[in-house]
């Protein structure tokens, strides 16, 4: 949008040239001045609708990034469907118990995803061996992935 802008804004400047030069008539300098005017407010009108949404990014983090800072204190003050919805977030399986304890079970790929950051942080002394160990991890999410984080936002809501 925003090169459509200056391109119409040339356009209007090469006009303004062009019937101080004589090669227009005035007539026809106004019909195309209208006509770059009109494509002005269009192009500035869609780019301010534009710069007004909000980036699906920014409301995952805005949303997000609180409740994970205070995962315990959230589940603790939560309902039991909501407890089941952040447990369903973080585990790929029901918890189970087994004579008092729960069998390991796998975490959804977020969370392993998580894990695996962490454990490249903490176990690195060399930021160049960090960023060839995070780029694998760092790839778009799957489908899959990008509901359950869904799912984990609208609980907050």
């Amino acid at each position: 949008m925003k090169k459509d802008i200056e391109k119409a804004e040339a356009r209007k400047s090469n006009l303004q040239d062009l019937i101080l030069d004589g090669t227009i008539t005035p007539q026809d300098y106004q019909d195309m001045k209208e006509k770059v005017d009109k494509d002005l407010v269009l192009f500035k009108s869609k780019l301010s609708g534009l710069m007004d949404q909000p980036s699906p990014y920014k409301t995952y983090i805005l949303k997000t990034v609180p409740i994970l800072e205070n995962l315990t204190g959230f589940y603790k003050e939560a309902d039991g469907h909501t407890k089941r919805k952040i447990l369903g977030c973080i585990f790929s399986e029901k918890l189970v118990l087994e004579k008092g304890r729960v069998a390991t079970i796998p975490f959804t790929e977020p969370i392993q995803v998580l894990f695996k950051i962490t454990k490249v942080l903490q176990g690195t002394k060399n930021k160049k061996e960090v960023e060839k160990n995070l780029m694998s991890y760092l790839a778009p999410l799957t489908a899959k992935s990008c509901n359950l984080w869904k799912e984990l936002i609208s609980v907050q809501n």
